[in-house]
């Protein structure tokens, strides 16, 4: 007797609480419960999802979580789908991108957003699909100055950058008209247009595409992607290239670098992290870079801080004689009360990194003057414990180096600045012995006594020195004395 599995009823549209319930079974465990795979068919719920999008009748924030719940669980929902699935993902976009809208419930922009996320992380997806979005997209970033819809452009800009981050050298013959974009945009979303085109420039010199940057034959729309993207072997040969031609980089360059008072501070390190090695290709003098972005250290915003650190350290000859007052600014940084706890930290870090990378440069003068600076970071009674001891470890590795510099005639002065610096965190004296503040005062103990050591047998000589330095006798009666009162 053979037996027939029930077949499942036919599919019915999803209501807007079977889509609150399935939402919340996918983000509790990642698949839907029992009940509903025995009602509905799993494969199809992208379709469904694709078609309560076009609902009018579906209330815009139902909308908007079906589009972030295609976005998060795109890998398990696109796994399956054929063909035809993805022509109509890319119809169902074009529909919503294509509508007018009131412009504040931000529909169309996640729409944008979300489905190029799924188009960047599936793979089923041609070059067809990519082609078709990418000009979607084109359409409505070549309208600059529309000031009603100014934001869906800059949220275009933004998912075409993914595309080409996804896709290096997708926009390289269109990279003209985005020049020509950038010089005509006159609203806030011309920060999005200046780093679309900058993603460009940095992929075509990366991957050594010969085209122009300036100028081009194809039209903007419709988008036709790169012959050589098509074909496997003509991607390799393309690669061989001897990349743009290096008059229109300059000028390409010296235009990006004169609009950097356009972006925010975020959107500043990530043109940065673009610029700086696109300045190492071209051999640029790295007093350009200098002129134009040393100001930024005197602001309070970590961000652009890093940026002008990102310049010290790929092109630090640039910055000779600035040393100190580099640091001096992170100095201040470090110290500043109404700044976040964990950029004050931040900026200790970043000292310490450039206090390692002067000490183990050749240069004795610049070396002195960096540790006199790091010497000055005295730790205050109620600054917070973690601040506290990065500033005695910053102080432990200046004192013990600018003890090695001076051949040891420094060791008293050392001394005395570790004794007055642990008084910050005297508090151990009447804390139980597992306190923090204890375990604090004796770690900085043993860092200054083992810093200096190289630990190796075959060259104890400045294990020998250490011991045999007043430094060591001074900090062994510290250590001693704080050990009796940490016991009374």
């Amino acid at each position: 007797m053979t037996t027939t599995t029930p077949e499942k009823t036919p599919a019915r549209p999803l209501s807007i609480q079977d889509w609150d319930v399935l939402i919340d079974d996918f983000r509790d465990a990642g698949a839907p419960r029992d009940w509903f795979t025995s009602v509905f068919q799993i494969d199809s719920l992208v379709d469904f999802a694709l078609s309560s999008l076009l609902k009018k009748d579906f209330p815009t924030p139902v909308k908007l979580s079906i589009l972030v719940f295609l976005d998060e669980f795109s890998p398990i929902l696109f796994d399956n789908c054929g063909s035809d699935t993805f022509d109509r993902f890319i119809d169902v976009l074009r529909t919503i991108v294509q509508s007018p809208t009131d412009g504040s419930s931000g529909l169309k922009e996640q729409a944008m957003v979300s489905f190029t996320s799924v188009l960047v992380s599936i793979d089923s997806f041609s070059v067809g699909h990519v082609e078709a979005v990418v000009d979607l997209l084109l359409a409505l970033v070549n309208r600059p100055n529309h000031g009603f819809d100014r934001q869906a452009r800059a949220i275009a800009c933004e998912c075409l950058r993914q595309l080409e981050k996804a896709f290096p050298g997708l926009l390289s013959d269109v990279a003209g008209h985005l020049w020509s974009l950038c010089q005509a945009e006159r609203t806030h979303a011309v920060q999005a247009y200046l780093l679309l085109f900058t993603t460009i420039v940095y992929n075509v010199v990366n991957q050594k595409l010969k085209v122009s940057l300036l100028s081009t034959s194809v039209p903007l729309v419709p988008f036709n992607a790169p012959n050589w993207m098509r074909d496997e072997s003509s991607i390799m040969s393309q690669g061989q290239g001897l990349g743009p031609d290096q008059k229109e980089l300059r000028r390409t360059l010296a235009f990006m670098l004169e609009s950097p008072y356009l972006f925010t501070s975020c959107a500043m390190m990530e043109f940065m992290g673009m610029v700086v090695p696109l300045a190492s290709a071209l051999e640029l003098q790295a007093s350009m870079l200098k002129v134009q972005f040393l100001g930024m250290i005197y602001s309070f915003d970590p961000m652009l801080c890093h940026v002008v650190l990102l310049m010290y350290s790929r092109f630090p000859d640039a910055f000779e004689g600035q040393e100190k007052e580099i640091m001096r600014r992170l100095m201040l940084f470090s110290k500043e009360t109404q700044i976040y706890l964990v950029f004050r930290l931040l900026a200790l870090h970043w000292l310490m990194g450039l206090l390692n990378k002067h000490m183990l440069s050749g240069e004795l003068e610049k070396r002195t003057s960096v540790l006199e600076m790091g010497q000055k970071f005295h730790p205050v009674v109620f600054d917070p414990l973690a601040l506290k001891a990065l500033k005695l470890d910053l102080l432990v590795q200046c004192s013990v180096s600018s003890n090695a510099l001076s051949g040891g005639d420094n060791s008293k002065s050392a001394g005395d600045l570790l004794q007055d610096c642990l008084v910050s965190v005297s508090d151990f004296k009447w804390l139980p012995p597992w306190s923090s503040e204890t375990e604090l005062a004796f770690r900085t103990l043993h860092k200054f006594l083992i810093c200096a050591s190289t630990h190796s047998d075959s060259d104890p000589s400045t294990t020998r020195i250490l011991m045999e330095s007043s430094l060591f006798q001074n900090v062994q009666v510290c250590s001693s004395l704080y050990l009796l009162l940490g016991l009374a």
